[in-house]
């Protein structure tokens, strides 16, 4: 059975989520106010409803318990979406992420019970911010504790080196995960394996053991 995810608020950020977990083949219930932006979404969405989910009884009728996950993608009215996910965790809904708009607005979803706070604009903003450092860097992902994800781009300095040359895989404290090239995922690495222009290499691990290992080629 596929997953199934509702997601209440269809503005930009809403409505990009609601397509990609369609195109993802998940089942999508799609909440608004307004019924214009429920009409704008219903050709990638399962199933689409006009409610106002700031009240109670409403979001009793509407069965959310039943979500994998449930989305309060609400970002131009702080109150509103607070109110919102103490509702939906007060009636029962198993887990409810929330869009935040800052720092602020985050602590009070993580106080009134929200599983997991996004916010879209700051976590954007430290990855450009990253890319802005090091143009090498195609994509990164803080994980915690000192921990991230990032995708490392082969340049020509590093073009027809082997993974043996860049001392990749006896790193203790990152890992290459696998190498992207083209449309292909490589994840069975060799050390005498070339690289080619325009590889990615998917890195994970401690921040500053990948900084350090940038800093040596």
């Amino acid at each position: 059975m596929n997953s199934q995810f509702a997601v209440i608020g269809l503005g930009l950020f809403g409505s990009a989520l609601c397509e990609e977990l369609d195109r993802q083949d998940a089942q999508v219930l799609a909440i608004d106010i307004d019924e214009t932006k429920t009409r704008q979404v219903a050709t990638f969405c399962s199933h689409t409803i006009v409610a106002d989910a700031s009240d109670e009884a409403t979001v009793a009728e509407l069965g959310l318990t039943d979500y994998d996950i449930v989305f309060v993608a609400i970002g131009d009215s702080l109150e509103t979406s607070i109110l919102i996910t103490l509702i939906l965790k007060e009636a029962g809904v198993k887990k409810v992420w929330v869009k935040a708009r800052d720092k602020f607005h985050a602590k009070i979803l993580q106080k009134v019970g929200a599983d997991k706070v996004i916010n879209p604009e700051w976590d954007m903003g430290r990855r450009v911010a990253q890319s802005m450092l090091d143009n090498r860097l195609f994509d990164y992902l803080e994980l915690g504790h000192n921990m991230v994800l990032t995708e490392f781009v082969i340049g020509l300095q590093q073009n027809g080196r082997t993974l043996g040359d860049l001392h990749l895989l006896q790193q203790s404290e990152f890992q290459l995960l696998a190498i992207k090239r083209g449309e292909t995922l490589h994840n069975v690495l060799t050390g005498k394996m070339e690289m080619q222009l325009g590889d990615i290499l998917i890195l994970a691990g401690n921040k500053h053991a990948i900084d350090h290992w940038l800093d040596t080629l």
